[in-house]
């Protein structure tokens, strides 16, 4: 299966030329990239988030193929828990990408909640605005994506230990992404403070925090069940520290900071 872009002309820019200008006009001011096991990104339009994620993109060295897990806005009562996409390719303006089947193949061996479902993929956007960014770190690079419409606290640690083992089986190097954006229409006050409540436990690589507290204090995170399996499996591979690179919100862009959405990126190492 070919996915079409969805997104384009909305979300990002709808020519290569366009897209590479955009990405090239935020400012990263990045050191040199290093090793990351693991990276969240945000995933708004590229106007309001595409800043933040540039700056976690651009202090990233990726592996050549890489595990995007965000979540399935579309998702309802009937929609697989965990969808994979696992053969086939993504079509976008900056590039076309491929699944890495063999990845995929190893992760559904050792996750048999993940169901192949790639009709799920096509109008969800979390992780197709990360495309072209991937495509700027690495032109060759294979992708295994995976939404989320709803799984049980419970579940995070079994199926980030399927997806642990299927890429342990696979071999190669591999880095895990994380599509999630934080606080939706709440004023910058209460993103700020509850935005930050998040962002300790993902300091702390506390995925049972995480999501304990995302409950607790009813933060419209979208991603928090991505984010909280890309840390058990980051965690699994050996990582030992989170830093966040930029957090903002959709106030800092059009000055109405009354009812904004916040985006918040990290590297995990």
């Amino acid at each position: 299966m070919i996915r079409k872009a969805t997104v384009a002309g909305a979300f990002y820019p709808d020519t290569k030329e366009a897209i590479n200008a955009q990405i090239d006009s935020f400012d990263t001011r990045a050191g040199e990239p290093e090793p990351v096991m693991g990276l969240v990104v945000p995933h708004a339009g590229y106007t309001y988030s595409g800043e933040v994620a540039a700056k976690v993109y651009a202090g990233a060295k990726v592996a050549s193929s890489v595990v995007m897990i965000g979540p399935n806005h579309r998702g309802g009562a009937g929609a697989p828990s965990l969808a994979i996409m696992s053969e086939g390719a993504w079509e976008t303006p900056a590039g076309t990408v491929l699944v890495n089947d063999a990845l995929a193949s190893h992760i559904m061996a050792e996750t048999p909640l993940l169901e192949d479902a790639p009709q799920e993929h096509e109008l969800e956007h979390s992780l197709e605005v990360q495309v072209p960014f991937l495509l700027r770190l690495q032109d060759k690079v294979k992708i295994v994506p995976i939404i989320i419409s709803h799984i049980p606290d419970d579940f995070i640690e079994t199926v980030a230990d399927g997806i642990y083992m299927g890429i342990k089986k696979f071999g190669d190097g591999v880095t895990l992404l994380a599509s999630t954006d934080f606080s939706h229409y709440v004023s910058q006050n209460v993103a700020e403070r509850l935005d930050g409540e998040a962002i300790d436990r993902i300091l702390n690589l506390d995925s049972r925090g995480l999501l304990d507290i995302v409950r607790e204090k009813r933060i419209s995170m979208c991603g928090v069940a991505p984010v909280a399996l890309v840390i058990e499996v980051c965690k699994a591979m050996g990582a030992v520290k989170a830093e966040l690179v930029d957090y903002k919100t959709s106030g800092d862009i059009t000055g109405d900071y009354s009812s904004v959405v916040g985006y918040g990126g990290f590297l995990i190492s």
